[in-house]
């Protein structure tokens, strides 16, 4: 009788226990790494099981707990619990070192006794991952600055080939212009004869005329 009473008396306090460890509300975090960006867990995305901190508040926003991701016991999930909160409105901040949040960093709502616990989801992609982009861009600067640099030269080159045309024409003008300037011979010049003969001057034979 004596065991038997021992063995319902440890029952109850089990049952007492798990009662009391599900009292209250939850109130989880599920990390995921946000490889396209989405905003959601897509397919082949993998969980967060570190790098991630994240703060439980009060409906007067004071900071209430604290946990780690790394040191949750469903780490592995990616998921960080703040359990057995008595009912009332509380708010979720989560912070990240490692990870660029593509999902919202701050979550309230209102627990309930009993409730199915409440997660907020977050997603984000690597620092380092996003860090490698700069390189890419900073190249692609290069290069424009190139092609830039390279249309430059050509119409440089181009202005000088038209100059130089513009130039030799100016000169091939003036020459042809000159030439049809030249002044042409007057008729009228009486230095000027029409036949073959040069023309001769009277001469003065000094004769006095006959009566």
């Amino acid at each position: 009788m004596v065991r038997r009473g021992l063995l319902i008396l440890m029952v109850l306090i089990g049952m007492i226990g798990v009662t009391a460890a599900q009292s209250g509300g939850q109130f989880c975090m599920r990390a995921f790494e946000d490889r396209n960006s989405s905003g959601t867990l897509d397919a082949g995305e993998p969980l967060i099981t570190r790098g991630i901190s994240v703060n439980l508040l009060d409906s007067q926003n004071v900071t209430i707990a604290s946990a780690l991701l790394d040191q949750s016991p469903t780490a592995a999930q990616g998921v960080v619990c703040f359990q057995q909160l008595p009912a009332g409105q509380y708010t979720m901040t989560i912070t990240s070192a490692d990870y660029t949040a593509t999902t919202p960093t701050t979550m309230t709502t209102a627990l309930a006794d009993g409730d199915l616990p409440i997660v907020m989801e977050f997603g984000g992609r690597r620092a380092a991952a996003l860090a490698t982009v700069a390189p890419t861009a900073s190249a692609s600067g290069t290069l424009d600055r190139d092609s830039m640099a390279r249309i430059v030269i050509s119409a440089l080159g181009t202005l000088v080939v038209v100059t130089g045309m513009l130039v030799l024409g100016v000169l091939i003008y003036a020459l042809v212009f000159r030439q049809r300037k030249q002044p042409i011979p007057d008729a009228m010049d009486p230095r000027r004869t029409t036949g073959s003969m040069s023309a001769v001057r009277a001469r003065d034979t000094s004769e006095i005329p006959k009566v």
